[in-house]
């Protein structure tokens, strides 16, 4: 398309042209003469679109990641038993459950996380998306990296039994079958379809998921969801960034599910949906989804106002869905797509080196149960104190 029309004058809108002539005129110290607008000025002048996304590459790369994806899990289940007799030193050991093993500790980052990543890319283009930050991470991304690798390494786990003193070895499914046992209650839900099982316990998981989150922006527990609250850049990553003392995630979410019927099949893919929308929700997508964002489903842009750093107003938007907000507070018609600061007003080393950290927030919730623990402003501000 030509800068120019037939007539000499600049080829854009109205308005467009008005301010042309206006940055013509200050530069210039004298109005142009009519229909000529010096080049240099018009060539900035003129709006330029951003650069198209091709999304199909990348949506065929992902199909063909995918697909050698769904091969590999198809040889192995066929070369590999799910059930493996092992004899060492003489004594034989039994392992069962070999697939949903591997695919409980596969998954995330054999398949959530990489097309997390290439689907946010297809979204947002390269210049914004997670992946091409994390080639250039900032310290709060390398926090972010470090825990996921340490998480996925199972250090972890092993840091939280101990920080929660042992509390983390309680199982939802002894309990559930010690109530069997003396009483008789028992809830089975085996025979309903696997697609039905994952349906129904996956908002049963976000009932208890939106109170444990409600209960960790209490001022007794915030100092351990802080440090989730900590990263000050939005990235895939982020969603992993969890303190390993998870008391209240022990006691609301993971002893309840069994004792509700959830099979352990069940809760696998259960894990997997919750681990892929966490994943969704801190991605760098700016969109509040529309109705799906209001009724359906939280929204990348609304999870990054639960994260926002100005506290002069309560945070909101706990749950998964909405519809605990909804119900029993929390939501709001806010929605945009500015980028508002996230993270918190305690300060954080950030970086690879995590113990400092850990330690100090897991220090603060001890002090803070005896009541010694300082609250810093945004607490004494919004409901975090109340």
């Amino acid at each position: 398309m030509s800068l120019w029309t037939s007539a000499g004058r600049l080829n854009c809108p109205k308005s467009e042209r008005k301010r042309t002539l206006a940055l013509a005129r200050s530069v210039k110290g004298r109005p142009p003469e009519k229909g000529f607008v010096p080049m240099s000025i018009a060539m900035d002048a003129v709006p330029t679109a951003p650069r198209p996304i091709t999304r199909f590459p990348i949506y065929a790369g992902l199909a063909f990641y995918l697909t050698l994806l769904a091969a590999g899990w198809w040889v192995l289940l066929v070369c590999l038993p799910d059930r493996l007799n092992i004899d060492l030193a003489g004594h034989d050991f039994i392992i069962q459950n070999v697939h949903d093993k591997i695919l409980a500790n596969a998954v995330l980052l054999l398949l959530i996380l990489p097309s997390a990543l290439w689907l946010e890319y297809a979204m947002v283009g390269w210049e914004e998306c997670s992946l091409r930050a994390l080639f250039s991470p900032t310290a709060s991304m390398k926090t972010d990296l470090a825990f996921l690798a340490l998480d996925q390494a199972h250090v972890m786990g092993l840091a939280g039994r101990v920080m929660m003193l042992g509390a983390s070895l309680i199982s939802g499914v002894a309990l559930r079958d010690w109530l069997r046992a003396r009483t008789g209650f028992w809830i089975d839900t085996s025979s309903l379809p696997l697609w039905l099982q994952i349906l129904v316990y996956f908002h049963v998981y976000s009932f208890f998921d939106y109170w444990a989150h409600r209960l960790g922006h209490t001022r007794w527990f915030w100092p351990l969801h802080r440090y989730h609250h900590a990263a000050e850049d939005f990235c895939v990553v982020n969603a992993a960034r969890i303190h390993p003392a998870g008391f209240v995630g022990i006691f609301l979410i993971n002893i309840p599910m069994p004792l509700l019927g959830a099979s352990q099949q069940a809760m696998i893919w259960v894990n997997v949906v919750t681990i892929a929308f966490g994943f969704a929700i801190h991605s760098r997508i700016q969109s509040n989804w529309g109705w799906v964002g209001r009724y359906l489903l939280q929204s990348p842009g609304h999870h990054r106002l639960h994260h926002k750093l100005d506290m002069s107003q309560p945070t909101g938007f706990f749950g998964m869905i909405p519809l605990w907000d909804r119900v029993f507070g929390g939501w709001s018609e806010t929605a945009t797509r500015a980028e508002v600061a996230i993270g918190v007003d305690t300060a954080y080393r950030h970086g690879v080196w995590l113990l400092p950290d850990l330690l100090r927030d897991y220090c603060d919730f001890w002090k803070g149960l005896v009541g010694l623990r300082a609250l810093s402003p945004s607490e004494r501000a919004s409901h975090i104190a109340k």
